[in-house]
């Protein structure tokens, strides 16, 4: 995925399949397969051809793909949504969870190449329009450039490619050199909105997202906490990144528009450069130290202005444009830029919110907030229409009838249907997330039981209890007949959320750390006690070893006053019993290994 983030902080909608490249002297490779390897290949072509010879299947795919390198296919497809960039956070964490000592080597010493897209975001003098109407809007975003293919960046020395800190931290600084004009959302500047598709209006209100904004800030403290403790690390980056990165510490935050003005500036700079050919540099670490600090501060302060606005953070921000100034060539002419509409300068522009939305509240809960705060935020939600009362569960926003259809096709739908006022099920187990990783697990083992397909009544839901719906139609909806029915089966986004939340719940958050450079295994589970029968609960870990736990005294494992006693840990030929909760040394990486087939643990209450 990381391979896929662009130099401009963009990636491609499509991904095709990923094949292998065979990298070792063919003639070192087995003989029935060399016909095979001469060309790009897949798993399933040298598991199918070994099968039909009788020879053993996994050993030999295993040396292959050893001597091979991934190619992956992909394609830019329809629009840069601003969401996208999110996910590539929560895989880096899902690593660290489970392998931080190997966080250095996957940071400055594993290589990402950069995925090109034959489409160029362009500058504001070149999009920023005004209508027949007099309005100002943004419209046109991007460009289709002539002639070009998906394909990877390449200089005279083949391909580019950075270690990963160096892509992260591309990432950021693109993101965070589109942060709006009073410097809180990031801005829709690439034709598409974020997580939400029906949206699709606001990029032309000028509109950012305070969700995006949330997630950065996750990113930028990543690369923060990396950088103090790996500070004479090679970084590798593009040469015009690095610039750009230089730039950004020359911009006076004092005003937010001039500040977002001269950002822009920079970044639209940088985007000219990237159609260039590119060099990579390296700088040690510590030398990004200031432009993090920067980007974390400026954030801190957006999200500081955001909950001015509203106090569970509100979604969406748009821009009315108050002042301008149409642009001219040299001959004093208008300049006509896309759907032959004039160009212009915005000189000012007035924020404006929209509805609350779950999503902002959902993402901050789940990555930032406190849990004085988590709780504050989880109480004002209940008593908003973002909570249906009489079904119990949460709908995806506050009433849009007060706006137009220009926010998006979201205007067109039905209250309580599809992505409007709906219970989107992917936002909501992502809300419940949020509440589970906050620490309020009193209050989410209350929502579960209203909130999960599971626990629902079947004659309600309309289908099967264990399967999940795109959406359920919330009391929003006139047809009274719909309320709690699920529609659409969907096994993406909510399958997603509730692994993240079976993780926390069962696990813990990282059950994997070093203590004194010493690789360490806790389990930290986060269950009710009505999750076990018979005092026992078992859960599969890595799918080869069975963790039981056995629940000595009646109480909730999230308890402050719950602990695990001991533990037993079992090889086919050694047993080893654990003090407490924390396992050290060989039986560490046994059990991240698989070795370990299973794992009892016995919990305790009070101490």
């Amino acid at each position: 995925f990381a391979s896929l983030i662009q130099a401009d902080g963009y990636n491609p909608l499509s991904i095709g399949g990923v094949t292998f490249k065979y990298l070792a002297p063919i003639e070192n490779a087995p003989k029935i397969l060399k016909d095979i390897l001469q060309k790009e290949f897949t798993p399933g072509m040298i598991a199918t051809k070994l099968s039909s010879e009788e020879q053993d299947v996994d050993q030999v795919l295993r040396q292959v793909l050893k001597d091979s390198k991934v190619v992956v296919k992909a394609a830019f497809g329809e629009g840069y949504w601003e969401d996208h960039f999110t996910y590539l956070y929560d895989l880096v964490d899902s690593y660290i969870a489970i392998y931080p000592d190997l966080l250095e080597e996957a940071m400055f010493n594993k290589k990402v190449p950069y995925f090109v897209s034959p489409i160029y975001v362009l500058p504001r003098d070149q999009k920023y329009v005004q209508r027949k109407d007099g309005q100002i809007r943004q419209y046109g975003a991007i460009k289709h450039l002539k002639d070009q293919k998906d394909s990877w960046m390449t200089n005279q020395k083949g391909q580019v490619e950075v270690n990963l800190f160096g892509k992260l931290l591309t990432l950021a600084l693109n993101k965070f050199g589109h942060l709006d004009p009073y410097g809180i959302g990031l801005s829709y500047e690439g034709n598409k909105p974020g997580w939400n598709d029906a949206m699709n209006g606001v990029p032309g209100l000028f509109g950012s997202g305070v969700s995006e904004t949330i997630e950065l800030q996750k990113i930028v403290h990543l690369l923060e906490k990396i950088v103090k403790d790996y500070p004479k690390q090679t970084v590798e980056i593009l040469k015009s990144t690095h610039e750009l990165s230089e730039n950004y510490k020359l911009v006076n935050q004092e005003k937010p528009f001039d500040a977002w003005d001269l950002r822009m500036t920079y970044l639209e700079n940088y985007r000219k450069d990237l159609l260039n050919e590119q060099k990579v540099i390296s700088n040690e670490a510590h030398h990004y130290e200031a432009v993090l600090k920067l980007m974390s501060t400026t954030l801190d302060e957006a999200l500081h202005k955001a909950k001015l606005i509203d106090p569970i953070y509100p979604t969406y921000l748009t821009y009315e444009a108050t002042d301008f100034t149409p642009i001219t060539d040299q001959h004093g002419a208008p300049v006509i830029g896309e759907y032959v509409l004039l160009v212009v300068k915005v000189n000012a522009f007035k924020v404006h919110e929209l509805p609350s939305f779950l999503e902002a509240p959902a993402r901050y809960l789940k990555s930032i907030s406190s849990k004085s705060e988590a709780k504050e935020i989880y109480e004002s939600v209940k008593k908003t229409e973002l909570y249906d009362t009489k079904l119990k569960f949460y709908q995806t926003s506050k009433s849009l009838d007060a706006f137009s259809n220009e926010i998006g096709r979201i205007r067109a739908f039905t209250p309580g249907w599809l992505e409007r006022e709906s219970n989107f099920l992917h936002m909501t187990y992502k809300y419940l997330l949020g509440v589970l990783k906050s620490g309020l697990y009193k209050e989410f083992y209350k929502e579960i039981k209203t909130n999960y397909t599971c626990f629902m009544d079947p004659k309600v839901y309309g289908r099967s209890p264990i399967e999940n719906s795109s959406f359920l139609a919330t009391t929003s909806n006139p047809d009274a007949k719909k309320h709690g029915q699920g529609f659409v089966s969907r096994l993406s986004g909510s399958t997603a959320e509730m692994l993240s939340m079976w993780r926390y719940m069962f696990l813990g958050d990282h059950i994997f750390s070093l203590e004194n450079e010493q690789l360490c295994f806790e389990l930290s589970p986060k269950l009710s006690k009505e999750f076990f029968k018979d005092g026992k609960v078992e859960v599969r870990l890595f799918n080869q070893t069975t963790i039981v736990y056995h629940l000595l005294d009646e109480i909730d494992t999230y308890d402050p006053n719950a602990y695990i006693d001991r533990m037993t840990l079992h090889k086919t030929d050694e047993v080893c019993e654990v003090k407490g909760s924390k396992v050290f040394g060989k039986w560490t990486k046994d059990i991240r290994n698989g070795n370990v087939f299973k794992i009892n643990v016995y919990i305790r209450g009070g101490k």
